[in-house]
């Protein structure tokens, strides 16, 4: 392969453990992952490099080795990361070329792709070097610079610096400014003298974005200054100015590609064939993508510069027809990717990318100069949801409201139309602030949300005003006061009766050596432990994690006692589970078990079996006890845990049938992600009105295992999912005594 280095990064290697000096020429790295090296959460040997870097510059990260299936992974300041597996579809190259986006320490990740593997390896790094900033795409300026002390300020104190660029009528411009440091706030200056101006793009208190059409020819000027005066530090800011209106009128029309997935096409990791095209976009802009074949089962991805790919099987159920919607929100090449849904499936398809505007919009997608407006206690502002505001990813115009709160303030927040149906969310400065708090009908009124609290933390508090429905506009009143008297809640009682939802959340990724390690199955508990607080009002007192090393045998039998007793007769108990599932040979016979076998949860260090778990659950007085287990075999619990009033079992597959992993969805299995969208998201609950019932909540699993649970094989005694067979992995639900439309989430 040719390679053509343009220059190096200078390395800062720094003494650590796992960090390797320079060996041979500039800009090559050798170094060896062997036993004994620092080792990621999943168990593979790494080794860090450290450079300095600038906005602005290009670098290539290319990692070859012989020894072993290299992967890359490369860490701005901010955090982001970009990584790479198989470079071309080598499973000996991983490369990486990135124009950096930030000024500061970049660290270079060599690993493996598979825990346990080493050996020699070969890393080489070519950039901009420590001189003039390298040249950025057409178009493209960047600039870092620093808020401080004796900079010009506003009339409001704050430090800004200004810059300026000639622009065209009719050209587009995107204006981005990013800081680790403070609170970002961006002004962009018409030659006019018209303002427009952003405080926290998507939310993001470190990021400040203006994307519009230029409405005349001038200078322009860009003002980079801090939401609060007093701020300082480093920022980065970046200046994209397009082309013209007409140009922009061209690239809006749909383009459309008729291709052919066949033998000889580059393929994923899993071995799908897959055609790759490239699209250029900015923020502000709406794309939809979509590709249908009468000939294989689709399955779609569009690759941003940064941040996470979004990807679409079946839309509306059909096989053979896959959609992306997207708002663009960074600038830069996407990817978009066309592959099949199985191995080895080929055949003619026909894509279509439409930068025209959404189908549910009136108009073309605008960006609002400023998406964010500030409101104090005691305030009530009047706003309206318009076709030009930003959408939540359903759909949902939104509106966003800042204030500044202490902890232990108790707050009302009110939210009240007449228009459309209101939904509000109060979002917490940050981690110490607690999850995020919705809510849809107070006082079963559809025309009114209320969030009551009392605050946490300090620091800034987002309220975002949107609509429980796709699409809808109107005017509305927004309303924020401190609380005068009675008790403070966060959320509508959880279940029927008034109750409150306990859980226990058990998740095994790393086995520590005793079984096969698993893929998302850490996460799959953290992420049902947040839908339980998001979608059923769970306190987080009221409920225990426990992942990996911490899983134990006892340390899980303690926290269902310690948990569950505290659940009373109109409360819910969880217990939700996502690892390994086994079978061992019985002792003696039971009718409950004609094959003889136990079902089993493998914990970090020791099974438990149905009957001992059926034990463990006759000290739980709930009034439901609800139990979700993602893990092979899992149905075979049914016959012996559904066994008292009052508990329900969600159970992936059947007794005899393997649980596969839902890798699409990036979760450890596919009954953990539908039941987190059931509860987290609400999409169970069917009328928007008296919360989700049993039967409905059955009922969304069963369509959703219906539209995406596709894979299946045989084995011996037992079904092995992931072979080239359909359809053998199946729900298992068991309500018992519980009632089917008994509510079991408001």
């Amino acid at each position: 392969m040719d390679r053509r280095w343009r220059g190096l990064v200078v390395l800062c290697l720094v003494s650590a453990p796992g960090m390797l000096r320079a060996q041979g020429g500039p800009g090559l790295y050798r170094g060896t992952l062997a036993s004994g090296d620092a080792q990621l959460s999943t168990g593979e040997y790494y080794d860090t490099y450290e450079f300095q870097g600038r906005a602005g510059q290009r670098a290539v990260f290319d990692l070859v080795s012989s020894a072993f299936d290299p992967y890359i992974m490369v860490v701005a300041p901010s955090g982001e990361k970009k990584e790479n597996d198989d470079f071309n579809d080598s499973k000996s190259h991983s490369r990486l070329e990135l124009a950096l986006e930030e000024t500061g320490t970049y660290r270079v990740i060599v690993t493996s792709y598979e825990k346990g593997e080493g050996g020699a390896y070969e890393l080489r790094i070519e950039g901009g070097g420590t001189g003039a900033v390298a040249a950025a795409e057409p178009g493209v300026r960047t600039e870092s610079g620093r808020l401080a002390a004796g900079d010009t300020t506003l009339r409001t104190g704050e430090y800004r610096d200004g810059y300026a660029f000639a622009g065209r009528r009719g050209q587009s411009v995107t204006v981005d400014l990013r800081s680790a440091a403070f609170d970002t706030y961006l002004i962009v200056i018409d030659p006019s003298g018209k303002q427009h101006e952003n405080d926290d793009h998507e939310g993001d208190s470190h990021r400040s974005l203006v994307s519009y059409e230029l409405p005349e020819d001038g200078t322009y000027r860009v003002w980079a200054t801090s939401y609060k005066s007093g701020e300082t530090g480093a920022y980065d800011l970046r200046i994209q100015v397009g082309g013209s209106a007409a140009a922009t009128e061209v690239a809006a029309r749909p383009r459309v590609e008729n291709g052919r997935l066949a033998a000889g096409d580059d393929t994923l990791r899993t071995g799908e064939y897959v055609d790759s095209y490239m699209i250029d976009a900015r923020p502000g802009q709406h794309v939809t993508i979509d590709v249908s074949s009468s000939a294989f089962d689709t399955y779609l991805m569009l690759v941003p510069p940064r941040g996470e790919r979004l990807w679409n099987d079946d839309v509306e159920g059909k096989p053979r027809h896959s959609v992306i919607e997207s708002d663009i929100t960074e600038a830069g090449q996407y990817r978009v990717a066309v592959t099949s849904y199985k191995k080895g499936e080929t055949g003619a398809y026909e894509l279509r990318i439409d930068f025209g505007a959404p189908p549910t919009a009136a108009g073309p997608t605008v960006a609002r100069g400023r998406d964010l407006e500030a409101i104090a206690y005691g305030e009530t502002q009047d706003g309206s949801l318009s076709t030009d505001d930003a959408h939540l990813s359903g759909g949902e115009y939104r509106d966003l409201y800042a204030f500044d709160g202490s902890a232990g303030d108790s707050v009302i927040v009110e939210l009240q139309s007449s228009a459309f149906d209101p939904y509000l969310s109060l979002i917490p400065p940050g981690e110490a602030g607690g999850d995020q708090i919705d809510n849809d009908d107070a006082d079963n009124r559809q025309d009114l949300s209320r969030v009551s609290v009392r605050l946490r933390a300090t620091g800034r508090y987002r309220i975002l005003a949107t609509s429980y429905a796709a699409d809808k506009t109107g005017g509305y009143r927004l309303s924020l006061r401190r609380a005068t008297g009675g008790p403070v809640v966060t959320q509508a009682p959880a279940t029927t009766g008034g109750g409150r939802v306990y859980g226990v959340f058990v998740g095994i990724s790393n086995y520590g050596g005793r079984a096969n390690n698993l893929m998302f199955t850490a996460d799959d508990a953290r992420h049902m432990y947040d839908a339980m607080q998001r979608g059923a009002g769970m306190r987080p007192a009221d409920a225990v994690v426990l992942v990996d090393g911490q899983a134990t045998l006892a340390a899980v039998r303690q926290a269902i006692q310690r948990i569950g007793s505290q659940a009373g007769p109109n409360d819910m108990f969880v217990f939700f589970y996502s690892g390994h599932g086994g079978r061992v040979p019985r002792q003696t016979f039971q009718p409950a078990d004609p094959d003889n076998l136990d079902e089993t949860l493998a914990f970090y260090d020791n099974d438990l079996t149905d009957d001992a778990l059926g034990q463990l659950l006759d000290g739980i007085h709930a009034k439901v006890t609800l139990l979700v287990f993602d893990a092979c075999f899992s149905g075979g619990f049914s016959k012996d845990v559904i066994s008292a009033p009052g508990r329900m079992g969600l159970f992936s597959s059947e007794e005899d049938v393997t649980s596969g992993v839902a890798v699409k969805f990036r979760a450890g299995g596919y009954l953990a992600e539908f039941i987190a969208e059931a509860v987290g998201q609400r999409l169970a609950d069917d009328d928007g009105e008296s919360g989700i019932t049993a039967l409905e909540l059955s009922q969304y699993l069963h369509e959703r295992y219906r539209a995406d649970v596709k894979s299946g094989g045989t084995g011996e005694n037992f079904v092995r999912t992931g072979g080239a067979q359909t359809g053998y992995q199946h729900l298992v639900v068991d309500r018992g005594s519980v009632e089917p439309y008994a509510v079991l989430f408001r």
